[in-house]
């Protein structure tokens, strides 16, 4: 099973309980009220509004969904947070996914505001590849709802009372951070893989790729957390070079957290990437599950191109694929 994960935020000159009510406890009611086009109706089907009530909603002319079934995994109106599973609907595109899950929460900011923190994963079934269009075109959708409900409330007394200019009270943005999580399974131990591909990466991996890797050079630190490491790429690479800094590594955990602070692949639109790579033993084969999560990080409201993120997703596979050979290759390397 494959896992899409999309993150983003916004943020709002609303206050966050009052953009909680409004959004979450109330939205059932609010949101065909204020954007019927978009929701036509919004029924429970089983439970209380609590954890576990399942809802069906209904979409208006102006999606190209028609139906959705949601069920609330948590809801918390003390930290402002609310996360829901789609578990059916035409939004999970047949049989190719399993459910779809959103997280949001609402942080205070400095200005009687807040920040709203969402957090959407796509679970593909099975083999099937999570189609990013669609992931688009659902955040989309939910992006657009947000924006109408921080709106609204400008122009009904009963919510805000106060104001009613809408220009200069609301401002919502995109902050530019889109991640992606992928898994694989290996029949190599999660322990030789972890020392192969980043404990002793500077050293192994110009060996097997130095077609495309001429060297990787440490520039700052010992090999711990803040270790700045230059990867030279030869004439055969489209890039010259990068520079990832080390982040985290819990060599007991087999977890490691980097970023790329530097060099071509983050052209003019990339702030930096942060890569978090976790091995998981596998008790039935002896061998493991990789998890990798990269998250784009734009400068501004740039968007990250589909093309940029599968160039990342198929060089991360192919490097991976690469050591996994060579330790299958070679079982006394790392034992």
């Amino acid at each position: 099973m494959g896992v899409f994960t999309y993150e983003s935020e916004f943020t709002s000159s609303i206050a966050p309980a009052r953009l909680f009510k409004a959004f979450v406890l109330d939205g059932d009611n609010l949101v065909p009220k204020i954007a019927p086009q978009a929701v036509e109706k919004v029924e429970i089907l089983e439970g209380n509004g609590g954890v576990g009530t399942i809802k069906k909603i209904t979409f208006g002319q102006g999606v190209p969904f028609k139906y959705v079934k949601h069920k609330i995994e948590a809801i918390d109106k003390e930290s402002l947070t609310y996360s829901y599973s789609i578990i059916e609907g035409d939004a999970l595109e047949g049989n190719q996914l399993e459910k779809i899950t959103h997280e949001s929460k609402l942080v205070a900011s400095g200005d009687g505001g807040n920040v709203i923190k969402t957090v959407s994963k796509y679970y593909s079934a099975g083999d099937a590849q999570v189609n990013e269009e669609k992931v688009k075109e659902g955040e989309k959708q939910a992006t657009q709802m947000l924006k109408t409900v921080c709106g609204e409330p400008l122009h009904h007394s009963t919510i805000n009372k106060n104001n009613n200019n809408n220009n200069n009270l609301i401002k919502n943005k995109i902050m530019g951070v889109t991640s992606f999580t992928q898994e694989m399974s290996c029949p190599v131990a999660a322990a030789r893989m972890f020392k192969a591909l980043i404990v002793d990466s500077n050293k192994l991996i110009p060996k097997l790729l130095p077609q495309f890797i001429a060297s990787v050079d440490v520039i700052q630190g010992n090999g711990g957390p803040g270790t700045i490491e230059q990867v030279n790429f030869t004439e055969a690479s489209q890039f010259k070079y990068v520079k990832h800094q080390l982040k985290e590594l819990d060599c007991d955990n087999f977890l490691c957290k980097y970023s790329m602070i530097e060099g071509d692949p983050l052209g003019d639109k990339l702030e930096s990437i942060d890569y978090e790579v976790k091995f998981e033993a596998n008790t039935s084969d002896g061998g493991c599950v990789c998890k990798m999560t990269s998250s784009y990080n734009t400068i501004g409201e740039i968007a990250v191109s589909e093309e940029k993120i599968k160039e990342g997703k198929e060089n991360a596979v192919a490097i991976y694929k690469v050591v996994e050979t060579y330790l299958m290759e070679n079982p006394q390397v790392y034992a």
